[in-house]
């Protein structure tokens, strides 16, 4: 988790939106397009944001509620005020309805979002948070740095990874949720903050002021093993996302790279204006990008070009990843680029999400998310449930499927269960125990695994799974599976042959 955790107004991605349906009553607030799985959402065109109206006065005469549904309404919440036996809180009345209005619909992306909810949509879709910038776990009761972002206030106070961070402003983080934790971070650019550290057997207070940190989407290299492929990982769709791309896309071309693989895997969408631009790059004019269908049938059409969505080019050969975890942007970006661009792509059928929201925010505390639109392939394909049909279909190996290891557990000998499967599975998998050690019963083989795991990192050698070495263990495997990617490794091969 992000520390201090990871709105559009006016930047809006014109990309020659073309009318090719009927004309229908007039689309509802287009505004905050919404596309992602979770709260990484996306903004198009204007809304209450730009136009200055409160989300109320777009509603017509006959879309109002009745005075009597406002009564009903009143009557509802009277009853509950005088009646209630315990407490009744007038805000938390009033989210429960507007969640409730929300839920109605029974759409998974249809919300109403207020708190952290609120803030996390906020501070994702700016691309930049406030706060010290260091990543964040809990270890064992205590608020654990994982690392400290480069170039962020933490590192600059000479924070590490695996600091325990005992107190914060003199309170203490023992038994706090990272959550929790992190919220007493957290702080206005500029303020200080004064933490507490336990850096082996020693203790020191430092005070880190906070500042606006980057939260960086994409990240590229130059493959060892194909020195002219330049490796693009993009996390999500951000208001940053295509500059931080332009600058790593030209420093990889100086770097020799002369093709290219763009890899959304695992990427859960994101900011609508952002994906266009992207898909820009590697588009030429007038391809198109998607199309969008309003809730009255209504189409546009969005298209390549550069005078609106920027005029850095790329003409290389290039090929897309995506799996199961790529969603909503992810999947415009795929499949604009295989059926307009002729753009390979390689990995395993996407997510299927081809819906669009839109975020109306009521007030300082709330908004709700609304899903408005459906959004199509360049052909006209909705996507919905069905995902992006890679053209050359690769998986991982059956390792990278395993699941994480409970941190807040605590796993020793005797235990038999789906859990200890898993961590045998794992130990198997990094080649600490044989296939026939596999049985789901810690036995002595995976106390006598587990303590040669603890030796080789340095651990308090106990031959039990506590976090520290739960963590080391999915430390391990996220090294493995990146020295056997055979995703990537296929992408590349695609590239050889180009």
């Amino acid at each position: 988790m992000q520390e201090d955790k990871h709105t559009q107004t006016s930047d809006q991605a014109k990309a020659s939106p073309k009318n090719t349906g009927k004309l229908g009553k007039k689309r509802v607030g287009q505004g905050a397009l919404c596309l992602s799985v979770g709260l990484v959402l996306g903004i198009l065109g204007t809304n209450t944001y730009t136009t200055g109206r409160l989300p109320w006065d777009l509603l017509a005469s006959d879309q109002a509620l009745s005075a009597a549904d406002l009564r009903k309404l009143q009557y509802g919440y009277q009853i509950l005020n005088d009646q209630y036996i315990g407490d009744v809180k007038k805000g938390e009345v009033v989210n429960g309805a507007m969640a409730g209005m929300a839920d109605s619909v029974k759409d998974p992306y249809t919300a109403y979002l207020t708190g952290a909810a609120s803030e996390s949509l906020d501070e994702t879709i700016k691309g930049s948070f406030e706060g010290i910038g260091a990543q964040v776990t809990t270890e064992n009761g205590w608020l654990t740095i994982i690392s400290p972002i480069k170039d962020s206030p933490a590192e600059k106070a000479g924070l590490q990874a695996n600091d325990i961070i005992l107190e914060v402003d003199g309170k203490s983080t023992k038994g706090l949720s990272t959550e929790e934790a992190v919220k007493m971070i957290r702080g206005e650019k500029g303020t200080e903050v004064e933490l507490k550290i336990k850096r082996g057997d020693q203790e020191q207070t430092v005070k880190v002021k906070r500042d606006e940190i980057p939260i960086e989407t994409v990240h590229a290299r130059l493959m060892d093993q194909a020195p002219d492929v330049g490796h693009i990982q993009i996390s999500e769709f951000s208001e940053t996302t295509y500059d931080e791309l332009v600058q790593n896309l030209k420093d990889l071309q100086k770097q020799g790279a002369k093709k290219f693989v763009l890899d959304v895997r695992g990427n859960p969408g994101g900011l609508l204006p952002s994906v266009l631009k992207v898909a820009n790059i590697f588009l030429e004019e007038g391809q198109t990008i998607l199309k969008v269908e309003d809730n009255q049938g209504e189409e546009q059409v969005y298209q390549a070009n550069s005078q609106d969505l920027g005029d850095f080019k790329v003409q290389a050969p290039l090929v897309v990843l995506i799996d199961e975890g790529s969603a909503s942007a992810s999947e415009i970006l795929a499949g604009a680029l295989q059926q307009s661009g002729q753009v390979p792509v390689v990995g395993q059928n996407s997510y299927g999400k081809g819906s669009v929201q839109t975020v109306f925010p009521l007030d300082k505390n709330g908004k709700m998310k609304v899903t408005v639109a459906k959004w199509l392939t360049p052909d006209g394909t909705w996507i919905n449930e069905k995902g992006i049909q890679p053209d050359i279909e690769q998986s991982l190996p059956e390792y990278a499927k395993l699941t994480l290891i409970d941190t807040s557990q605590h796993y020793k000998a005797g235990q038999q269960s789906e859990a200890v499967l898993n961590i045998q599975k794992i130990l198997h998998s990094l080649g600490y125990l044989s296939e026939d050690q596999v049985t789901s019963r810690y036995d002595q083989g995976t106390v006598e695994a587990v303590q040669t795991v603890q030796e080789e990192a340095g651990l308090k050698v106990t031959g039990e799974v506590d976090g520290e070495t739960a963590l080391r263990l999915t430390q391990k495997m996220q090294e493995k599976i990146k020295a056997n990617d055979s995703q990537l490794d296929k992408a590349i091969d695609v590239l050889a042959q180009a």
